[in-house]
């Protein structure tokens, strides 16, 4: 019989085994005392909002416990700050590949960080790989030609999210959210 541990992360309750609550508390200590940026606070908010997602996804068919397995995958998925695999190689962990970024789901948001009005077309730049200047002016002839771009961005506006958090900014761009790509948009998330 393990002994379970009921803990916080990233604003959620998980109940996690003692082995696997270990492991999860080595690798944070050793994520934090390897991120550079100024506000490390808001890097580890991230990094355990992010894993408190995981655990979520992985828990939500039926498992009530947070083992040893799904602590090790999820510290194989993020990854150090720097883009090393030193920590899982150096406990022996199961990782994923370096040398192959992860993509993940693009998911339309308006961006804050490149907005002339809404963001809206700054959001449709970065979700369709395109130049933000083109989608622009492809509103600004639509408008021209009639409403059709008024009503257009508009809808666009009211619809779409902005990309608040830099797990957002990430999906915007199609990127994995790991912690090498939240730390790129974790300064410019205020």
């Amino acid at each position: 019989m393990k002994k379970t541990i009921n803990a916080g992360i990233g604003k959620r309750s998980f109940v996690i085994d003692e082995d696997a609550y270990a492991r999860l508390d080595t690798f944070l200590n050793h994520f934090r005392s390897r991120v550079n940026v100024a506000d490390k606070k808001e890097v580890m908010e991230d990094l355990e909002e992010r894993i408190a997602e995981l655990f979520s996804a992985e828990t939500s068919d039926g498992r009530t416990v947070v083992d040893l397995a799904l602590v090790n995958k999820v510290i194989a998925e993020i990854g150090m700050p720097d883009g090393t695999d030193e920590f899982a190689s150096s406990n022996a962990a199961s990782s994923a590949s370096a040398s192959a970024e992860p993509k993940a789901a693009k998911k339309l948001f308006r961006n804050p960080d490149d907005k002339v009005l809404g963001g809206v077309c700054s959001g449709l730049a970065a979700y369709f790989d395109t130049d933000t200047v083109l989608i622009r002016v492809l509103f600004v002839a639509l408008l021209i030609c009639g409403t059709a771009g008024f009503w257009a961005y508009l809808i666009f506006w009211i619809v779409t999210p902005v990309a608040k958090t830099a797990t957002d900014r990430c999906t915007m761009r199609g990127l994995a959210p790991t912690m090498e790509n939240l730390a790129k948009f974790t300064n410019s998330s205020k």
